[in-house]
């Protein structure tokens, strides 16, 4: 049987009801994605992704699927409070397996999650407040544990306490951590199962410690392990307004290797218009803004090691360079991507959206799925 191999470059779109000012739209309707189409660089088929929405008689959407290459990839389903604010959520995927079920409060912030493995079996267990942080987290899917989490008056995380099972489902230990306004654990209280209690030593918990030293626009950030040796340093630099122009960083244990390097280059209003990034290999980064202000090009550019042949063993791949350049429309949702290996087009990709009037669907469907034809390439099994 012949089998589809090339992959949808797309992450799924979440879905939200709420008005878009954008041009091409007027007040009260909301953006959709409705198709995702991959081509080969001659204009061949390679994937595509479609939408389809229900609407409830208030306008709503209550359920929305996405269909990969004709195939039932992802749906979700959700139910609504008289007010028309959201209540609950589920998501399935490749047909009817729960994934992620979430329950929102009177005012449409997300409360609850559960999600579930490929058994159907609970995977984790999450609450969260009204500011979104997350205030208890249970896990079942390696080791069964509970963590509560408690945040200041700034919405600070400031406790933790986490309980540890053992495949019995019997508590093996728990403790308590205070976290101080960096994020740093500068203290843990260790309770055995047998309810013994006793501070732990701070080399249990801290792996190592940031040591700052900063002059003028330059600023140097050494990290020190546990046995007080000297990890690594990163040496920073500055502009007045303090956008970071390079970091650097070395391997001090290894004589002062060098481990990465970072550059950026900004445009008058603060903007990152130029970025590169030194670490396995090196990555050039462009960016380019429109005039009313939103990033509408990025374009990645990077050297890899490419085979000219499809079904060789990779002993002739050479150094290539390879450019991916992304646009991007006035909402930040990106609309095209185009691959490029040594200045030559290989593939690319197009996202479409459509403004739509929820008040014209009450109880009605959406429909994007069409009959296309896939290249004959992408039947090709490697």
């Amino acid at each position: 049987m012949k089998k589809i191999i090339s992959a949808l470059m797309t992450a799924l779109l979440t879905v939200s009801l709420t008005a878009c000012g954008s041009s091409g739209s007027s007040a009260g309707d909301v953006k959709l994605p409705s198709v995702f189409l991959q081509y080969y660089s001659d204009g061949g088929l390679s994937a595509y992704g479609e939408y389809y929405y229900e609407f409830d008689k208030s306008g709503n959407i209550v359920k929305e699927s996405y269909y990969s290459c004709g195939n039932l990839y992802e749906t979700t389903e959700r139910t609504y409070s008289s007010s028309g604010i959201i209540a609950d959520e589920s998501v399935y995927g490749r047909g009817d397996k729960l994934q992620t079920y979430r329950e929102f409060d009177e005012e449409g912030n997300l409360t609850k999650e559960t999600t579930y493995n490929y058994k159907g079996d609970v995977d984790t267990y999450c609450e969260y407040n009204k500011d979104g942080n997350i205030i208890y987290k249970e896990s079942f899917s390696h080791s069964h544990y509970i963590i509560r989490y408690e945040y200041d008056d700034e919405g600070n995380l400031s406790k933790r306490y986490e309980e540890d099972y053992d495949e019995n489902d019997n508590i093996e230990f728990s403790y308590e951590d205070t976290i101080d306004s960096e994020g740093n654990i500068i203290n843990r209280i260790i309770t055995e199962a047998d309810g013994t209690s006793y501070a732990a030593d701070s080399t249990s918990y801290v792996a190592s410690q940031m040591v700052v030293e900063t002059d003028g626009n330059h600023r140097t950030v050494i990290e020190i392990g546990k046995d007080g040796e000297q990890l690594y340093r990163t040496e920073e630099d500055y502009d007045d307004n303090g956008n970071l122009l390079s970091s650097t960083t070395y391997v001090s244990y290894d004589d002062d290797r060098l481990l990465s390097h970072e550059e950026y280059v900004y445009d008058e209003e603060g903007r990152v218009i130029h970025e590169i990034y030194d670490f396995m290999d090196s990555t050039e980064i462009l960016y380019e803004y429109a005039d009313e202000g939103y990033l509408y090009k990025k374009t990645e550019i990077t050297e890899k090691y490419i085979s000219q042949e499809a079904y060789g063993d990779g002993s002739d791949a050479v150094l290539t360079e390879c450019m991916t350049v992304y646009f991007y429309d006035e909402d930040g949702d990106k609309v095209r991507c185009e691959n490029y290996q040594a200045g030559r087009l290989t593939s690319y990709s197009v996202w479409e959206f459509e403004y739509i009037n929820p008040a014209k669907y009450k109880g009605r469907e959406l429909d994007y799925r069409e009959d296309r034809k896939l290249d004959e390439r992408a039947y090709i099994v490697y």
